[in-house]
């Protein structure tokens, strides 16, 4: 949440000291915008200089290039030739850059004409030169003169024009920008006209302020919230501001934000569940479509087989089961299978409800039968009163025609079913679809078949009967058995959750027996070193250690003779040890269901670590208001003053320092009461890097040197490094000092002390002051707490400082401690581990923030085979490289925008100007453009984010590979005593030089 900034009143109280200011920035902004565009102009005709530069360096290397083919020429050397088709092959790829750079920058058709001409000169040059390349290895020297008439001069003549026609035109290009320079010089004259129009322009600045910063957003606002009221999701713009507008803006914002979140999540998962709801359907088919085509292909399989095996099967179904369910669903298909029968209907007599049940019903279309029937009519009802079968044909309708409809008829078999008394007990139909009157054979088959089943089903009817009185007996046992672990457990519950509670319990029954106490009784009161067995002897027991300022026994009689039904009461206990602890006792009376006899609740509640909050909070607000008004008055007091009577100038700069340093005072207090917030809040943010422990803690005690009277004695040990933030490193140093400043008025010194205590750094604070007494040493770290007497109450203080000290130091996993001897003075320790560098020697050194990028790099490395280290800020590079011996890195890749108070260029440049490293390669990998003091050397090149991996290895490798040696040879054009004294340092003597119209010829000697 952004924390809250200055009210609009305030902001238009600064507005207005700003119109008084507004002349003179005016002026100051008119004068460096006029500078600045001066400066874009140099910039301008810097670029167009630049751009000369590359022209006459192409036009030198043209000739050098022709120099070297006319030395090869010459002398027919192999390492002249090859200087030749090295230059010739740089030569046209810059022609190809620099030309194409000029078409880029659209410097016009006269510039595109004379490139043309250029580029085509040296195609047509290029092209002769291997001719005559091929001439000279064949020593055709007449071939080569007249190639050279017909189309090397010329072409060489061609470049050189096109060149000193472009060199012209860009002459005239830089004095028109130098004319323009000179031009914006002039309008600095118009100046003070500018600052007489910038100061009208601020008077009304002031008017648009009003209606831009404060009427606009109140409209905006406005039409957002009628939006909003009218089912729009209306956002706001953020201005950034921190006031009242700034706080109403967000929040209209949040809860446009909130009310369109909430709606797409909604639809969202209607969404989700509609395409899962789809999912599962399709999968349903599928599944169903599968089975369907596996069964038809299983039963083409098996069917001959299946046949003869029918009847088996079905017997095999009749035994073995143990549900009825289970016995019927089995046993009919199986007889539906071996009869080739289509559908079953199972009638049995329910006499308890004079009914026919449908005990089971299979092959049927849903819907058609009923549950059970009230009487039975026709062939169902001749069935039981004949106990013989009867055969009938009817025709079909609706779903019993089958899928395809085609079913017209439908032959229905009912069969009786017998128990051992020979009595109906119900009917099986079995009904074909669509074919005729049954076999003979087939039918006395049916018969059989059918009169096994009633046999196996009355067996079945017996056992599920016993299976069910059985499982009846089984689920009263479990039931029982589930009662009594279900009042165990919450037995145990309960005793868990009265044991856990942080108040005793205690329960009586109603003559005062004690039934139950926890352990926090215990813990509270020694409950068990009371040995009380009555409530009323514990309360006799509280009544004496509150010597008679409470009278629980009398409370507690009158809750038991029913004259109160609750009682809640506060009181005070005084320890043997002389410590005083507050309690809260709550009584409540538990009638029993019975109405027999009631019980009782003892509950007390410590409130000894609230009375103590309580205590600091009123002793923290009677700090807080004096700390604050104290600095206020004296503010307010001597602007008063200053506001109302003539001072001299003396005495206002004496009043304004006054007023100055309180308000110092008062930003310090608030500024610790907000480090406070954020520290328990976690929201504190911690910038580690290495930090010159000496050296911060050297200018801190600078800073505290003759204040309040005191000199600092320091002791400190040179290059201590620890990884810390350096401002919060500065404030606890400053705290500390602080400290031992106030709390030592009759002293004149405290020392401060730095040194090397191991893997660690030591710092002490020694004063000579008042000491800290021994009570108070348990809870010097609190915060609000300050050590309570006289002497230390007329120093001002809020009891904050020790604290933001503790909690800063153990963020930074250091240590802080104290001794102290009353009245001697106290000494407080903070112990810190050191920095540990990392050698960077022989290794690619990666210094980056990105932790993901610095490790993809570290791991592209690996191919190359080059160890890595990762540094992630300037501050522990230049550490990292001071502590380095021996060897150096091989490769630094360094970004610029790092972690800490340095950049990359900083790094830069320590490690140029460093005696053995400086000519370490350097890429440079940003998402910045490349700056314009900056240019790419040998050792040095510019990678622009994003990159790809493949091309940082090859800059890499290319870096970290020595270029081959070799020598280079360039002959002046037409100039003979150049070319002449270039041979001789070369260790070549000049016998003789012939000049011919495209070649200079040169005969000489090696010496020795």
């Amino acid at each position: 949440m952004p924390t809250r900034g200055k009210s609009i009143a305030s902001k238009l109280s600064y507005l207005i000291f700003t119109v008084i200011l507004l002349f003179v920035a005016f002026v100051l902004v008119v004068g460096f915008a006029i500078n600045d565009r001066i400066i874009e102009t140099r910039d301008k005709l810097e670029q167009e200089l630049a751009d000369q530069a590359r022209v006459e360096k192409l036009y030198i290397d043209s000739q050098a290039v022709v120099s070297e083919l006319r030395a090869y020429l010459a002398f027919g050397r192999d390492d002249f030739l090859n200087q030749f088709l090295s230059k010739r092959d740089a030569f046209g790829a810059s022609l190809n850059e620099i030309s194409g750079r000029f078409r880029e920058r659209g410097y016009g058709e006269k510039y595109g004409n004379e490139w043309d001409a250029i580029v085509k000169a040296w195609t047509s040059y290029k092209l002769s030169s291997d001719s005559v390349i091929e001439f000279r290895k064949q020593g055709a020297m007449d071939e080569i003169e007249k190639l050279s008439k017909a189309s090397t001069t010329s072409n060489v003549t061609d470049m050189n024009r096109g060149f000193q026609t472009i060199l012209s035109s860009q002459d005239e290009v830089v004095q028109r920008w130098l004319d323009d320079n000179r031009m914006r010089t002039d309008m600095l004259i118009l100046l003070p006209i500018l600052a007489v129009a910038g100061a009208a322009i601020a008077g009304a600045l002031l008017v648009v302020y009003l209606r831009r910063k404060v009427v606009r957003p109140i409209v905006s606002f406005d039409e957002a919230v009628d939006r909003i009221a009218g089912g729009e999701y209306a956002l706001l713009k953020l201005s950034g501001r921190n006031d009242e507008l700034g706080n109403l803006e967000r929040g209209i914002n949040h809860m446009s934000i909130e009310l369109r979140r909430r709606h797409d999540a909604l639809e969202e998962t209607n969404k989700e569940l509609a395409e899962q709801r789809d999912l599962l359907e399709a999968q349903n088919e599928e599944i169903s479509a599968q089975q369907i085509e596996q069964e038809e292909m299983l039963h083409k399989l098996t069917e001959r087989e299946r046949e003869l095996e029918l009847i088996a099967t079905y017997q095999e179904k009749l035994t073995g089961h143990t549900e009825m369910q289970s016995f019927l669903e089995h046993s009919i298909r199986a007889l539906l299978q071996a009869l080739h029968q289509d559908a079953a209907l199972l009638i049995t007599h329910n006499p308890q409800m004079s009914a026919y049940d449908v005990a089971y019903s299979y092959g049927y279309p849903p819907g058609v039968l009923p549950s059970s029937y009230k009487e039975l009519f026709g062939p169902g009802m001749r069935v039981l009163h004949e106990k013989m079968p009867i055969c009938r044909e009817r025709s079909v309708r609706g779903d019993e025609r089958g899928l395809h409809g085609g079913y017209e008829r439908a032959f229905d078999q009912y069969y009786p079913l017998t128990d051992e008394y020979g009595r109906a007990v119900g009917l099986l139909l079995l009904t074909s679809y669509g074919a005729s009157e049954s076999i003979d054979t087939l039918h006395r088959m049916t018969k059989g078949l059918v009169k096994q089943f009633a046999l196996a089903y009355m067996a079945q009817s017996t056992n599920e009967e016993r299976r069910k009185q059985a499982y009846l007996l089984e689920e009263l046992n479990e039931e029982l058995s589930q009662e009594r672990d279900g009042l165990q457990q919450q037995r145990d519950l309960v005793r868990g959750i009265i044991e856990s509670i942080p108040e005793g319990m205690v329960m009586c029954d109603g003559r005062g027996r004690i039934v139950y106490a926890n352990a926090r009784m215990n813990e509270m009161f020694g409950f068990d070193r009371v040995s009380a067995s009555d409530i009323n002897d514990f309360c006799m027991h509280l009544d004496k250690l509150s010597n008679g300022k409470v009278r629980i026994c009398q409370d507690v009689e009158a809750i038991r003779s029913g004259e109160r039904e609750q009682l809640h009461e506060r009181f005070s206990l005084r320890r043997e040890e002389g410590r005083e602890e507050h309690y809260e006792l709550y009584v409540s009376a538990i009638a029993d269901p019975a109405g027999s006899d009631r019980s009782f609740l003892y509950v007390f509640r410590d409130r000894t670590n609230e009375e103590m909050a309580d205590e600091m909070k009123n002793e923290f607000i009677s700090i807080v208001s004096h700390e604050l008004r104290t600095p206020l008055a004296s503010v307010l007091g001597f602007m008063e003053i200053l506001l109302n009577r003539d001072v001299p100038k003396d005495k206002q700069k004496k009043y304004m320092e006054t007023i100055y340093k309180e308000a110092n005072r008062l930003s310090n207090l608030i500024g610790d009461f907000l480090d406070l917030q954020r520290m328990e809040s976690g929201k504190q943010v911690y910038h580690l890097l290495p930090v010159d422990l000496s050296a911060l803690v050297e200018g801190v005690a600078e800073q505290w040197q003759g204040k309040l009277g005191h000199r600092v004695e320091t002791f400190i040990e040179e290059g201590l490094v620890v990884s810390a933030d350096t401002d919060r490193m500065t404030q606890v140093m400053h705290n500390l000092c602080s400290n031992a400043v106030k709390y030592s008025p009759n002293a004149d010194k405290i020392v401060v002390n730095v040194s090397k205590d191991g893997p660690f750094a030591l710092i002490e604070i020694i004063d000579y002051g008042l000491g800290i007494p021994d009570e108070a040493k348990g809870r010097l770290f609190n915060k609000f707490y300050r050590v309570d007497n006289s002497d230390r109450r007329q120093i001002g203080g809020t009891g904050l400082g020790l604290s933001i000290v503790k909690e800063i130091v153990e963020s930074h996993r250091g240590e802080i401690s104290y001794e102290s001897k009353l009245g001697e003075g106290s000494t407080f320790r903070v112990r810190l581990a050191l920095y540990k560098t990392t050698s960077i020697g022989g290794k690619a050194v990666i210094v980056e923030d990105d932790e993901n990028l610095s490790k993809l790099i570290a791991v592209a490395f690996e191919k190359l085979r080059v160890p890595t280290v990762q540094l992630p800020s300037a501050e522990d590079a230049l550490v990292s490289l001071q502590e380095t011996t021996g060897p150096g890195p091989l490769l630094c890749i360094v970004d610029i925008q790092l972690e800490g108070r340095k950049s990359g260029w900083d790094f830069i440049k320590e490690l140029l100007r460093h005696p053995e490293y400086g000519k370490t390669p350097v890429i440079v990998s940003t998402v910045l453009e490349q700056p314009k003091h900056y240019y790419e050397t040998d050792t040095g090149k510019f990678l622009r984010k994003p990159f790809t991996i493949e091309r940082l290895l090859e800059l890499a490798s290319s870096l970290m590979t020595p270029p081959p040696p070799h020598a280079t040879v360039v002959f002046p054009v037409q100039d003979e005593g150049g070319i002449a004294s270039r041979l001789e340092e070369a260790g070549m003597r000049v016998k003789e030089l012939k000049v011919r119209q495209d070649i200079i010829e040169v005969e000489v000697k090696q010496d020795d």
